[in-house]
């Protein structure tokens, strides 16, 4: 069965500078604080957050019109969102991260599909060449120190690999699987997540190799068909690391009863589940959240715990402790819930960023996806 993270309904594009939308700075919780204006584009979607510090965040995306479409990004100075150009770098961007707003990585592609990547080093822009390597998830520990995870298109072989800057080029390092997210703790103390076999995987670089860490199954029903996978992987420190994702599961016993019931359609005899993992210094922890929902992204909340969000239009709360609470995504002027892409914390205190986009206003005149950024302190 096919593993997708995100329907194509989210996939629309991103950017441009504004103010928060009327009476956001008024609500408590979660709220919109910036929206894309409309600038003629037909879509606009924000896809990353990353911050470096309380005065300083980075969201990128893309933005399309007509046939073509171009990377969208924004800045936020702990105020107010404001759009960026990067010269050289026409095409989408896809992923962003930075050590410091001194140290800020932005990873996408050029207009015709080369990958890319380009480094903001506090003054300027420059470009770094990534090869085939299309760049899903980054973490930077420092200017000679950065990793990027994603897919390899030409000449694999199977295994996975990870993109390594040493402060002069991107350098190829084998891993056991392909991952989809990255988080760094110290050179020496990097996480990676993904999937094998329909079940949840993690590995570690230890300074010198990857290898595999163990562990708990995620169990699926008996007589039940099902998969699961992280999403994300948020790494505090040595001994505090999340990492969430999905339990998909449906078929088996259960599917029959509703085929023979007749009265009962295909998606009552499919689940879902948030799958939440712990590790602790030593070992991970499993739990399961509720039934009808799944984990797409998180951030740190500053506080040792972390907050995701989930596919239905939640944001959930996880306490250092364990415990759960869940808050609805935001939305603004009447429109839909934003489908949010990425959660972000804000280091130094316990302000979370997330971005994704919003579909327009049904049977407007509008009718553009816009790109959107919500805040919680």
């Amino acid at each position: 069965m096919r593993k997708t993270l995100i329907g194509a309904g989210l996939a629309a594009l991103i950017v441009a500078a504004g103010s928060a939308p009327a009476g956001a700075a008024d609500q408590e919780g979660w709220r919109v604080t910036y929206l894309s204006p409309d600038t003629g584009y037909d879509g606009y979607g924000l896809y990353d957050v990353a911050a470096t510090g309380a005065h300083d965040a980075w969201a990128v995306g893309s933005r399309q019109q007509g046939a073509g479409s171009t990377g969208a990004l924004l800045r936020w100075n702990g105020t107010t969102w404001s759009a960026v150009t990067v010269p050289g770098s026409t095409g989408s961007f896809n992923s962003v991260g930075g050590s410091s707003p001194k140290n800020v990585w932005v990873m996408g592609a050029t207009y015709d599909g080369v990958q890319a990547s380009w480094h903001w080093n506090g003054t300027s822009w420059t470009s770094a060449p990534t090869g085939s390597y299309d760049v899903a998830d980054i973490a930077a520990l420092g200017p000679k120190n950065v990793w990027a995870v994603g897919n390899d298109y030409e000449g694999g072989t199977g295994e996975g690999k990870a993109l390594h800057w040493n402060g002069r080029k991107w350098k190829q390092v084998a891993m056991p699987f392909t991952a989809r997210k990255v988080g760094a703790v110290a050179a020496h103390d990097v996480w990676a997540v993904g999937d094998v076999d329909d079940q949840p995987a993690a590995e570690h670089w230890d300074g010198t190799s990857w290898t595999v860490s163990p562990l708990p199954e995620v169990p699926i029903p008996a007589g039940e068909s099902g998969f699961s996978y992280f999403n994300d992987v948020v790494a505090e420190s040595s001994d505090n690391v999340w990492a969430v994702g999905r339990l998909y599961w449906g078929g088996g016993e259960e599917l029959k009863s509703v085929k023979k019931a007749g009265n009962a359609t295909l998606a009552e005899a499919e689940h879902n589940q948030p799958v939440i993992m712990h590790w602790d210094g030593s070992k991970w922890s499993l739990r399961l959240g509720a039934d009808g929902d799944f984990a797409l992204s998180a951030g740190a909340d500053g506080q040792g715990g972390i907050w995701y969000s989930g596919f239905n239009g939640t944001f959930v709360h996880v306490a250092a402790d364990g415990t759960t609470t869940t808050a609805p995504v935001a939305t603004t002027g009447g429109r839909q819930v934003p489908g949010i892409r990425q959660v972000a914390g804000v280091p130094g205190g316990t302000t979370m960023l997330a971005v994704g986009e919003i579909a327009p206003v049904p049977g407007g005149e509008d009718q553009s996806w816009d790109g959107v950024v919500e805040q919680y302190h």
